[in-house]
């Protein structure tokens, strides 16, 4: 009668489609990160389009878990191999990601700005 009592208590209480096998899902970007202002090239109206601007993204931090390894980047986490405005990650260091493109390679460190290599 307890077991049953019991069982009847932790059905009520557990939270509707809890299972122990469920993961949390992984986050993509910053949810705290406010929206960019609308660009005047963006604005209603406009016809022409914005020139390609070149890629000055800010590193805010890193993960390091091996090849689970994370980087975010201007608050969007990006994990080794995937890409971003069409750099992939190659690599993730106590304070460096290190993207590919094209061939070139960009280290973004936590400690200072941008750095280019050929």
């Amino acid at each position: 009668m307890k077991i049953v009592l019991l069982l009847a208590v932790l059905a009520i209480t557990a939270p509707p489609g809890a299972r122990a096998d469920d993961a949390p899902p992984l986050l993509r970007h910053d949810p705290f990160r406010r929206p960019a202002p609308l660009s005047p090239a963006l604005a209603p109206g406009s016809t022409s389009a914005p020139a390609p601007a070149s890629w000055q993204p800010t590193l805010r931090g890193v993960l390091l878990a091996g090849s689970g390894a994370l980087a975010n980047v201007d608050g969007q986490m990006v994990g080794i191999g995937e890409r971003i405005e069409g750099h992939r990650l190659v690599s993730v260091s106590e304070h460096q990601a290190v993207f590919e493109k094209d061939g070139r390679r960009i280290v973004l460190d936590t400690r200072r700005p941008l750095e280019t290599r050929p």
